[in-house]
């Protein structure tokens, strides 16, 4: 087993934490807002008690009961072990103990990594009738 643990930590309480690792990927996740610190649930990947990265999930708003993955984010050294799918397999524990019926998220066409990732995590690609990300994002939905 390696020493990779993953936590569920207080938004606010973690906000510069999130928001330096949020910081390290500019060109895909604009800056986080005090909204997203209080209305999310937020998790850290840790290595040996040392954060290595982050993930998040908030409501979809205004649907009931549907939660977006809100980034995610392994520093590079640190890839290959797993922790995108882990991270994904908690957040998709926490959206069903919250009784959540649906999760959605989207990723760049490019990212072939995350693409893989949700497929694995039972999530299936599907064309929204609003798009909500980048030009060219693959979305990204699974019912719980």
């Amino acid at each position: 087993m390696d020493a990779y643990t993953l936590v569920e930590v207080d938004g606010t309480a973690n906000a510069s934490t999130l928001s330096r690792f949020n910081a390290m990927c500019p060109e895909t996740f604009p800056p986080l807002e005090p909204r997203h610190f209080t209305n999310g649930l937020w998790w850290l990947a840790l290595l040996d008690a040392e954060p290595i990265g982050f993930a998040g999930m908030v409501p979809f708003e205004p649907f009931d009961r549907v939660g977006y993955f809100k980034r995610c984010y392994i520093m590079p050294g640190h890839h290959g072990h797993g922790l995108q799918l882990r991270l994904m397999a908690v957040r998709e524990l926490r959206a069903r103990q919250l009784g959540w019926s649906l999760l959605v998220s989207e990723c760049g066409p490019d990212n072939q990594f995350s693409a893989r990732n949700f497929m694995r995590a039972g999530f299936e690609r599907c064309d929204p009738e609003q798009r909500w990300g980048a030009p060219h994002s693959l979305y990204w939905r699974k019912t719980l």
